[in-house]
């Protein structure tokens, strides 16, 4: 190989300028600072993949440098930079494509993840009692349970065969959803997507309606009512993390230990007309209805009756006030707490006679 003598001074010269010293320009080559002083004290010559930046680094003409190695062309430079370009551009597509993968695999995870709403479903009703109706939401399927529909009307019994139309009803324009005999636990599914029942744009679930009507003695009678649709527990998270603290689980819907022959044994009798089990004492008049676990307790007051209803496995009261001369409907309330205070013994009785019934 023809080395010339004064192409370290070149290098030298053109670095001092620059004002770098050895091991910076080391750095910005990504070699030695060993390597710099062997090219400056010419030990060694730039090897032809670090030409061209240190050239531009210092402002070096390259032809200097490149016509004082014999064994370097401005050819050979061209062609490993053209290498080191392509190089580049490869691993710069790689890095957009893996970016654009990620985020497409993303937007099909948020977009396709199995998001789930539970609501609990109430009748808020004079005349019929609601348990156990659930509405659930997800990306898979919607379903809709009725549970379980008891009459306290006394013109009805257990063999009464009510009809059920549930409809959706939004800017005086109703929808129908079901109409049917009813059936015990009677429940709708749907795939997601299909808009048959729950997902459609214009109408949600707080414009649910069910209407019952049935036939006694050749005369039919209707009941219209609005039915109330409450979040119970939802997940649209796109990571669900387990907390033993959250409140929000899933409620339970297992059967309370309270059995026919519970009832029998702490003095309640079957009135078959009510399909429910009637118990008198001290004036209080309790009937409570096995199947759906609601219990009632009536008492009369000098100017008004009340009806108290606890729906055992939602755990809520309610509470109505009759006149009692002409039985019409007063004040109706669900869970309020100042008239639940008003009737604190009467409640105390109620929830006396539940424990009782619960521990045998």
């Amino acid at each position: 190989m023809n080395y010339h003598d004064d192409i370290g001074s070149i290098i030298t010269n053109h670095r001092k300028k620059k004002n770098i010293s050895q091991s910076d320009l080391a750095k910005k080559l990504f070699v030695t600072r060993q390597a710099v002083s062997n090219w400056e004290n010419n030990k060694t010559r730039p090897d032809i993949s670090v030409i061209f930046k240190l050239c531009k680094i210092l402002d070096i003409d390259i032809k200097l440098l490149v016509a004082m190695d014999d064994n370097i062309t401005i050819e050979d430079i061209i062609e490993v930079e053209k290498k080191k370009t392509t190089k580049r551009n490869l691993i710069f597509s790689s890095v957009i494509f893996i970016i654009l993968v990620g985020i497409i695999f993303t937007l099909v995870i948020v977009f396709n993840r199995n998001k789930f709403a539970l609501y609990n479903v109430y009748l808020d009703s004079d005349e019929f009692a609601l348990n156990n109706s659930i509405i659930v939401k997800s990306k898979v399927q919607n379903y809709f349970q009725l549970g379980t529909l008891v009459s306290k009307l006394d013109i009805t019994n257990s063999d009464t065969e009510y009809n059920i139309k549930l409809y959706k009803k939004c800017d005086d324009e109703e929808r129908l959803v079901f109409e049917g005999i009813y059936t015990d636990n009677f429940y709708l599914t749907e795939k997601y997507g299909y808009g048959e029942y729950f997902e459609d744009g214009s109408t949600n679930l707080d414009k649910l309606y069910i209407e019952i009507s049935f036939v006694v003695d050749g005369k039919k009678y209707v009941y219209n009512y609005k039915l109330r649709v409450e979040e119970k527990f939802k997940n649209d998270s796109l990571i669900y993390l387990k907390n033993k603290g959250s409140s929000d689980v899933l409620p339970e819907f297992d059967d309370i230990k309270i059995s026919e022959d519970i009832l029998i044994n702490n003095g309640y009798t079957y009135d078959l007309n009510r399909s429910c089990y009637i118990k008198e004492v001290d004036g209080n008049y309790i009937k409570f209805y096995l199947k759906s676990m609601l219990i009632t307790l009536k008492k009369d007051f000098s100017d008004e009756t009340i009806l108290i209803d606890y729906f055992m496995r939602q755990d809520r009261f309610r509470v109505t006030n009759y006149d009692k001369d002409t039985m019409n409907t007063i004040t109706n309330y669900f869970d309020s707490q100042n008239v639940l205070e008003t009737y604190q013994n009467e409640i105390n009785y109620l929830q006396n006679e539940i424990n009782i019934l619960e521990s045998n």
